[in-house]
């Protein structure tokens, strides 16, 4: 988007039947509602025929489209699958220490973990739910774990490498146990006899345990649970991880596939971004936020990695976004965007050609937006332009700040398409792998628990699998 002026983006990229269709600010404004309405069944008309077929096109090849049909399990087919002795559902409403967005993955995410457990226990020999330690990898505050522990009675390791997180949980669990009895009240389960038990005893602290570790290929997952949990017999191990970020997804996986010991996996990955890829080299790679997760996140599959594909970060950055949300709250990028891509108009104009990463900053319009950006990056001297240059660039490129806006629509049309790609290519690490019980499952709403690339989620972004 930095370039999209300057390299003319709209004529390189978008096809020339959309091009012929959208000329005008009121083109431009037309085709907004157009993306905006295209989850509304009841909105029909014959206006702007390419754009349609462009919007059509690209719903056939996610996950649930006709192009990718049979890929994904729905939640409910998910758990069709299961035996009904092992579904679990949540029955616990406790939202005073999360969002409506984290709550929902949450109680969600909880029961499906539970869920993989009871089918663990019941198809694996010798095997009974208290034998099972649940390891969430990349606990964070311990959301989910904390959830397992509580509203399931399972144990759980909650993991993070960084100790203000593990601080962090510990803290928030201490909080938890003093709204356990007015949830369980709200939620009508005094006469459960499980949370009965719960509220009584405070066994909170024996289901549930933090600690600040990296768990690696050679760790021993059977002493860890030792460590933690003497008083249990754990031998068998479930992984889970609610927003695994960067190349701690695809690890999760390696992890399962080199370990026997764990027999189940329910991972939801985020952060492409942040992702490492082997076949392309990222300009802006900072080495220093994945060095706890070594390695190549994309490609995993040998399909993909025999013909050397990448994606690179722009299609990474892409594939976190939400068109579902955008339809939804009918956003319009920020205005910031457009600032950005003028910006490198008045590089250019200046002969500063080098590329920079200006980052977030807060503004008043446009002229202040280049003002800050030129100290940000230390180039007064070589960028001199006036404030009245700068509002007649604003306004010679009016129309073009407005198509801009669509063209973002455009590029996030294809961010469910990438993350499809991003998936089938771990689903298809497992499949080569020899697990065949592997799936992909849409677990969350995507308008409720959305993704972008700092606060990600999204409706097909969890894989939930069984030896």
């Amino acid at each position: 988007m930095v370039d999209y002026l300057t390299e003319q983006h709209w004529k390189r990229f978008v096809p020339e039947t959309m091009q012929r269709e959208l000329q005008t600010t009121s083109d431009y404004l037309q085709a907004k509602e157009i993306f905006w309405g295209q989850f509304d069944a009841a909105k029909h008309a014959d206006t702007f025929p390419g754009l349609r077929a462009f919007i059509e096109n690209t719903r056939r090849y996610r996950l649930g489209g006709s192009e990718a049909h049979g890929t994904a399990l729905t939640l409910d087919e998910f758990k069709d699958a299961l035996a009904e002795d092992c579904r679990k559902e949540t029955r616990l409403k406790m939202t005073e220490l999360m969002n409506v967005k984290k709550c929902h993955e949450v109680e969600v995410a909880a029961a499906v973990v539970a869920s993989l457990c009871n089918g663990m226990a019941t198809s694996q020999p010798n095997t009974k739910l208290e034998d099972i330690l649940v390891i969430d990898a990349g606990d964070g505050k311990g959301y989910l774990s904390s959830r397992i522990a509580l509203e399931h009675g399972i144990q759980v390791l909650g993991v993070d490498c960084n100790e203000e997180n593990t601080s962090n949980a510990e803290k928030r669990l201490e909080r938890l146990k003093n709204k356990i009895p007015k949830a369980v009240k709200k939620s009508n389960l005094e006469e459960d006899e499980y949370f009965t038990t719960l509220v009584k005893e405070d066994k909170l602290d024996t289901q549930y345990r933090s600690a600040t570790q990296l768990i690696d290929f050679n760790t021993d997952l059977i002493e860890l649970a030792r460590e933690y949990f003497p008083q249990g017999n754990h031998s068998t191990f479930c992984l889970c991880g609610l927003h695994t970020c960067g190349n701690l997804g695809p690890n999760c996986l390696r992890l399962f596939h080199q370990n026997p010991t764990i027999k189940g996996i329910c991972n939801v990955g985020c952060c492409y971004h942040l992702m490492q890829e082997q076949f392309v080299v990222d300009e802006f790679y900072n080495p220093t936020k994945v060095s706890d997760n070594p390695g190549f996140g994309f490609p995993m599959s040998n399909y993909l990695r025999a013909r050397s594909f990448y994606l690179g970060r722009n299609a990474r950055n892409l594939a976190a976004e939400s068109i579902e949300r955008a339809c939804a709250n009918r956003e319009n990028p920020s205005d910031k965007l457009g600032y950005r891509a003028l910006l490198q108009v008045v590089f250019l104009e200046c002969g500063e050609r080098k590329s920079h990463q200006v980052r977030r900053l807060k503004c008043s319009g446009f002229v202040d937006y280049v003002r800050k950006s030129v100290r940000r990056l230390a180039l007064e001297e070589r960028v001199t332009i006036t404030d009245a240059s700068l509002l007649e660039l604003e306004e010679r490129f009016a129309v073009e700040l407005e198509q801009l806006k669509v063209f973002y629509l455009i590029r996030q049309q294809l961010a469910p398409v990438v993350e499809t790609l991003i998936l089938l290519d771990r689903l298809l690490y497992l499949r080569e792998c020899g697990y065949e019980r592997s799936f992909l499952v849409k677990l969350f709403e995507p308008v409720v628990s959305p993704r972008s690339a700092y606060k990600p989620s999204l409706e097909f972004s969890v894989k939930a699998f069984l030896r």
